[in-house]
C-alpha cells in the first residue's frame, strides 16, 4: 500500500507557502491612514476603453488617484497609490482599479492574491503640511503621477466619501487552450473613519509615461477635487464577488 501524505484539506492555509503563509489573512486594520485623493473628469474613450462591459461610465468621464500611507497594518507599515475609473454598476457610483503601486513585498503579494489589485512595486512618497499636500509615485525608474493639493482649508470629515473598489482578480490557466482559471471582480467596501480632512486646488501631472505602467492613459480634462483626509481605515472580506 502507497504511504499517502497527511495534509487534509482543512489544514491548508489562505495562501502559499503552506507551511508560512507570506501574510495574514483579511481582514487587514489600517489604523492612522494619511490619504491624499484627487478626482478628475478625464476622456469618455479612455474610460470606456478600460472598464469591463458590466460596468458603464459616468457623466462626464472621471478618474480618481489616491495615495495612501498606513503606519500600521499587519505586515508592518506601507503606502499604496492607486488610479480608479469612476463607473457605474448598475445606479451605483464605483471606482475600478486600472492601476496601483505599492512599496512594501509581502503588501504587494497580498494585494494582488487577495483584493485583486493591480499592483506593481514601486516608492511612494506622501507628505503634508497644514496649508498643501503633496505625492509623487515611480516605478521602474520612472516617474509616474505627480500629485498636489494647495490653499489648502479645513472641512468636516464626514464630507470626505470613498466610493467601493471594484478589482479584477485573474489567475492564468497553464492548460493548453485556456487562458484564466478564475476571472473575477471583487467589490471591497472599506470602512473610514475619517478624523482630520483639508481640501484645496488640485494639480496632476504624469512627468514620464511608461508603456509599462500607463497611468497617463487617463489624462486629467479638469480637476474636479482634492482632499487630504487622516483617519482609521481597512482592507476587509470581499462585499462582493461576481463572474467578469
Amino acid at each position: 500500500m502507497p504511504d499517502l501524505g497527511r495534509l487534509k484539506r482543512h489544514r491548508l492555509p489562505h495562501t502559499v507557502p503552506i507551511t508560512a503563509p507570506l501574510y495574514p489573512p483579511p481582514p487587514w486594520p489600517l489604523p492612522g491612514a494619511r490619504i491624499l485623493k484627487l478626482v478628475f473628469e478625464t476622456d469618455a474613450k479612455a474610460a470606456l476603453d478600460w472598464l469591463p462591459p458590466s460596468l458603464g461610465r459616468t457623466s462626464p468621464a472621471y478618474a480618481i488617484i489616491t495615495v495612501a500611507h498606513y503606519p500600521e497594518s499587519p505586515i508592518g507599515p506601507f503606502s499604496l497609490a492607486a488610479q480608479y475609473v469612476g463607473c457605474r454598476a448598475r445606479l451605483f457610483s464605483r471606482a475600478y482599479t486600472l492601476h496601483a503601486v505599492t512599496d512594501n513585498v509581502r503588501a504587494l503579494v497580498a494585494l494582488r492574491e487577495i483584493w485583486g489589485f493591480p499592483a506593481r512595486l514601486g516608492r511612494v512618497r506622501l507628505s503634508a503640511t497644514p496649508r498643501a499636500a503633496s505625492a509623487r509615485v515611480t516605478a521602474e525608474g520612472r516617474t509616474l503621477a505627480d500629485l498636489r493639493l494647495s490653499r489648502a482649508q479645513t472641512c468636516d470629515p464626514g464630507l470626505i466619501r470613498f466610493d467601493p473598489l471594484l478589482n479584477l482578480r485573474l489567475i492564468h490557466n497553464l492548460q493548453q487552450g485556456k487562458r484564466h482559471s478564475l476571472l473575477e471582480v471583487v467589490q471591497i467596501d472599506p470602512d473610514y473613519r475619517i478624523t482630520e480632512a483639508v481640501r484645496g486646488r488640485a494639480r496632476l501631472t504624469y512627468p514620464e509615461p511608461s508603456e509599462d505602467a500607463p497611468w497617463h492613459l487617463l489624462q486629467p480634462l479638469s480637476m474636479i477635487s482634492a482632499t487630504y483626509s487622516v483617519g482609521d481605515t481597512e482592507l476587509p472580506l470581499a462585499r462582493f464577488v461576481m463572474p467578469y
